[in-house]
């Protein structure tokens, strides 16, 4: 493979604070089993236009620029998605688009389609690959949507996602021919649509201490249908995990959002993260005089899947907890 993680493309040419991460419906066609969100036919739950534009309203006058559109398969919803990206570019916006390529279904229909959203104001789209999305979606759809966003002058990145099919996984980098290509590979979120196959990716995934952890930019505001306002696109379909952390900013449904995005601009912690992506909280903690030593100590030998359930893990613990508070400054926007 050509690059793991490039610290260069569309999710890095645009700051972290800049961000809303938008699952617009839990609603797909397929039912992937490693799934973050667990989105499937059976889930109906989604975003109305209306709601989405008046969060992406109050975000710009809040700072936002950059629209990560997701799901669930938004395309389920073309017109809808259309409307958002439209008022999106409206507003400034750089606007992204998650999608399986499920619409893909011959050169000329994905040339349809991505002409008509970049018309709409979509600038980027990352299709997802992978032996759990073929399952749902032919590999030459994915293939499709590729050539029509290199032929429309579309910026395009793949979200790879390694299985434990070995056999497939070879079929999609040769078939794609991956070796060329500059690509985003997933991590393993440890939510999905199968318990089985998320106990096979376990054992397949290695779990890092932190002086090793991998940043892949995922601290940013983030929406679902649900109403809830996460501050990563590690969100999943409860964000159980995130309550009572800093991620985990309020539900839009029973408090204004505006009141949210002040919260979030107010949170010594997120903007320390949006501006230091590990492992600078760990380096901090690690050699701070007065929790220094129990933070290795704690902490130093601990493996996770990805930074952001280190973070949880960091959160959670009272005294360290503690201490981040007393070390961030507060925000100037809050004082």
């Amino acid at each position: 493979m050509a690059q793991y993680y490039p610290k260069t493309g569309v999710c890095y040419d645009h700051a972290e604070r800049s961000k809303i991460y938008m699952i617009y419906t839990f609603s797909c066609n397929a039912a992937c089993d490693h799934c973050l969100v667990e989105s499937s036919p059976k889930r109906r739950a989604k975003l109305d236009p209306a709601t989405a534009k008046e969060i992406l309203r109050l975000g710009a006058e809040h700072g936002k620029s950059f629209l990560d559109l997701s799901g669930g398969e938004a395309m389920l919803h073309p017109k809808e998605v259309m409307e958002v990206a439209s008022a999106a570019r409206d507003l400034g916006y750089y606007v992204c688009l998650n999608t399986n390529a499920y619409w893909a279904r011959t050169p000329d229909r994905a040339r349809g389609v991505v002409a008509d959203l970049k018309a709409a104001g979509v600038q980027a789209i990352f299709p997802s690959a992978s032996a759990y999305h073929l399952k749902y979606v032919p590999l030459e759809r994915v293939m499709n949507a590729r050539a029509a966003c290199q032929e429309l002058d579309v910026a395009y990145e793949l979200n790879y996602f390694y299985s434990a099919e070995t056999e497939t996984d070879a079929r999609i980098q040769r078939e794609m021919d991956l070796e060329n290509e500059v690509f985003f590979f997933d991590g393993l979120q440890t939510t999905g649509n199968s318990e089985e196959t998320m106990g096979e990716l376990k054992k397949l995934y290695t779990m890092r201490v932190p002086d090793d952890i991998d940043d892949c930019f995922s601290v940013h505001l983030g929406v679902n249908p649900h109403g809830h306002v996460v501050s990563t696109c590690n969100m999943n379909y409860t964000n159980a995990k995130f309550r009572d952390t800093p991620f985990f900013l309020g539900n839009f449904y029973e408090q204004p959002f505006e009141d949210i995005l002040r919260a979030e601009r107010e949170s010594a912690v997120l903007q320390f993260l949006y501006d230091n992506p590990h492992p600078a909280l760990h380096t901090m903690l690690r050699e701070d005089d007065e929790v220094g030593e129990y933070y290795r100590q704690t902490f130093s030998e601990r493996r996770y899947y990805s930074v952001i359930d280190y973070y949880i893990d960091v959160f959670r613990d009272e005294r360290t907890m503690s201490r981040i508070d007393q070390l961030l400054p507060k925000p100037l926007a809050s004082l």
